[in-house]
């Protein structure tokens, strides 16, 4: 659940007030709300962005969203690239030396590689991709928080994706300064 984020990003910018995000998903996450609830998956990033403000996330891997929020993240709110990593290296450069969060949707994968999510989406990154996504911004970057979402054992009965999640965080925690 998605929403884990927000807590750690709360207590995060009490100690680093001009923290960064680098966010990962399949999903824009920028509704005001969901069905009326504004504590929600589906506006996480919406809620980090009223603790950050403009300019102050970057978001990868993204093809799934209201056509509202891709207008308001186009608006100057976050800094949002579309279904891969395509100026994730510029990104790293923007932001070495600042204090990053950084927050991982394992739906940002393709469902053929990791099914096990509540939502999945068509389209998405490789394993390969990811994992050298994931090394790049926790080698080069200040993460001073980080986390990994949205696995959902249950609904990938075989455990492949329980050990790409596993394979994944492990690359992270080793890759981190």
């Amino acid at each position: 659940e998605h929403l884990v984020t927000l807590g750690a990003m709360r207590s995060a910018v009490k100690k680093y007030p001009d923290l960064y995000i680098v966010h990962f998903d399949a999903h824009t996450d920028l509704r005001e709300d969901y069905l009326g609830v504004k504590l929600s998956h589906a506006s996480v990033i919406r809620r980090c962005w009223d603790l950050t403000g403009d300019g102050k996330i970057f978001q990868f891997g993204i093809r799934s969203g209201e056509r509202y929020e891709f207008e308001w993240a186009n608006a100057g709110h976050t800094r949002l690239n579309k279904f891969d990593f395509k100026g994730l290296d510029e990104t790293i450069k923007v932001l070495k030396g600042e204090n990053v969060y950084f927050t991982l949707d394992l739906d940002v994968l393709d469902p053929s590689v990791f099914a096990g999510t509540g939502t999945p989406e068509p389209g998405g990154v490789s394993f390969i991709e990811l994992m050298e996504a994931v090394t790049k911004v926790c080698s080069k970057l200040n993460i001073i928080g980080c986390d990994v979402t949205e696995l959902s054992p249950h609904y990938d009965m075989s455990g492949a994706s329980t050990a790409v999640g596993c394979k994944i965080i492990r690359e992270m925690l080793l890759a981190i300064n």
